[in-house]
Formats: structure tokens, C-alpha cells, sequence
């Protein structure tokens, strides 16, 4: 449980960082994306020789080869739809669609992964999503423009890859697998975005290092989560992550916060405790 609680942790600090690198300090999206992505696999790749491995058994079937190339080809489209969103977006506002996340993963892994399905606990992973999406849903949220559809498709993508992640899991550790996938998104991206290494040196380099470590600490968490608890929990334990944005925003960014916002934190808290008390007794 403690990697799921990181994962929330560091999730919502990072979207903070990232929001601060392209909208604060107007890092443009060619420079930004490629060299986070080099950060990710270099601190994940660090650690692989001490934590990775493979069974190549299992991985080199074709229908492992195939996931594999699915997962990489959905990173690399929900990654773009989601940073050109934070980019245009306030935060709240980018968190608000995220959050329909939870309860799309939510769905999914209770449809392909009935052994780990606990009635209890995906009643409470879909309550506690809810609540936070209900508090912080505004009349104005439902006028959606192209950025907001593209960030709706960008969740639908992010949650098909959490199933695709869990699969892999049973061939690949979890650090194995990050590492996997960073390598090939970043060598998608620095060719397809060619930054100039001028540009790049002219950047807030360690804020975009920052960017990459808590993302990396972020995904490896949530991959050891997900094998460990499982998706269902992982995800329960995830709707963490917006308390923690909305309380970033309001004190770093000063964006409003709402009362109702305060009690739908409440019934995530408690929707997470009654969860880990249910697990543990498992």
C-alpha cells in the first residue's frame, strides 16, 4: 500500500511541476516532452541493473509482443493529448477531466481482471471517484472545446494501458517494464520532435529533471501497486492524488478552492480507509 500512497503522492506533485515548466515558465511542448521522457528512462534505467528483469519466456510470446506495442503506441498518444491540455488549461481545470480516470480503469479492470475483483472495494473505488469528479465539477466544465475532448480521449487511453501494464506485469518487473516503455516514448519523441540542443540548454533543465524524477518515482510505484494490490485498489488509493493538486493549486498557483471540495476529500479518505481495513483482513 505504501507504493500505491507514493505513487498518489508524487502523481500530484508532478502534475503541479509540469504545469509551473509549461504554463509559468512557457517551456514549449517540442522541448519539453523529448527531454522529460530522456529523464524518466534515466532514472528508471539507473536502478534496472539492481531491481529489472524479464521473463523472456513469457515476454516473447506474440500476444505479450503485441501488448507490448500497444502500450507503447497508447502512451505515446495519451501523453501528447494530456500535455498540449496542461499546457492550454488551468489546473483544476485539466484535474477535473483527469478524474474520470479512476472510474474508467475502475470499470475496465473489474471486467478483464475477475480474480482480483472485490464487490466492497469497487463499490468504493466508484464512490470515492465520483465524489471528487461531483465536487469539483462547474456549469462551465460541461462546455467542452477540442482540447477538453482530446483530454477525455487521452483518459480512455491512459486507462486501457493500466489493463495492458497489469498484464505485462506477469512477464515483466515493474521497473523492467517502465524502463521498457520510457526508452522507446523517448526515442519516439526526440525524433519526432527534433529539439535543437540550444534550445534545450536554454531551458529550466532542473525543473524539467524534477518533472522526470517524480514521474518516474509516480509509474514505478503505481506498476509495483498494481501488481501487489492490484488495479481496483491502486486506483481507490490513486483518487488521492487530486486532494493533493487542489491544495498545490491553491497555495502555489492560487486557484480557488471550494468547501466542497474539503468534503468530498473527507469521503475519499474515508472511502481509502475502510478499503485498506477490508484488505488487510483479506
Amino acid at each position: 500500500m505504501v507504493a500505491a500512497l507514493i505513487s498518489a503522492v508524487a502523481a500530484a506533485g508532478g502534475l503541479i511541476v509540469d504545469k509551473i515548466t509549461l504554463s509559468r515558465r512557457s517551456v514549449e511542448l517540442k522541448i519539453f516532452i523529448p527531454v522529460v521522457f530522456v529523464f524518466l528512462f534515466v532514472f528508471t534505467v539507473v536502478f534496472t541493473p539492481l531491481y529489472g528483469f524479464v521473463d523472456w519466456r513469457t515476454a516473447l510470446l506474440p500476444n505479450n509482443l503485441f501488448l507490448a506495442l500497444l502500450m507503447i503506441v497508447i502512451a505515446i498518444a495519451w501523453n501528447v493529448l494530456a500535455y498540449q491540455s496542461l499546457q492550454r488549461e488551468s489546473v483544476h481545470q485539466h484535474e477535473v477531466i483527469l478524474m474520470t480516470g479512476p472510474i474508467v480503469t475502475i470499470l475496465l479492470a473489474a471486467l478483464f481482471f475477475q480474480e482480483e475483483f472485490n464487490l466492497t472495494i469497487f463499490v468504493l473505488g466508484l464512490i470515492a471517484s465520483l465524489a471528487m469528479l461531483i465536487a469539483r465539477t462547474e456549469k462551465h466544465h460541461f462546455k467542452l472545446d477540442k482540447i477538453a475532448y482530446n483530454l477525455f480521449l487521452a483518459v480512455i487511453l491512459m486507462s486501457i494501458e493500466n489493463v495492458i501494464i497489469r498484464e505485462l506485469l506477469y512477464s515483466y518487473s515493474p521497473i523492467s517494464l517502465y524502463a521498457f516503455r520510457t526508452f522507446f516514448l523517448a526515442l519516439f519523441f526526440w525524433f519526432y520532435y527534433r529539439p535543437k540542443l540550444s534550445e534545450v540548454g536554454k531551458s529550466p533543465l532542473w525543473l524539467l529533471g524534477l518533472s522526470g524524477a517524480v514521474g518516474a518515482l509516480s509509474m514505478i510505484t503505481r506498476f509495483y501497486a498494481f501488481g501487489s494490490l492490484g488495479v481496483i485498489f491502486t486506483t481507490l488509493i490513486s483518487t488521492l492524488a487530486p486532494i493533493v493538486v487542489f491544495i498545490g493549486s491553491w497555495e502555489i498557483l492560487h486557484e480557488r478552492i471550494r468547501p466542497r471540495v474539503i468534503a468530498a476529500s473527507l469521503i475519499i479518505l474515508i472511502c481509502v480507509a475502510v478499503a485498506t481495513v477490508l484488505t488487510n483482513q483479506l
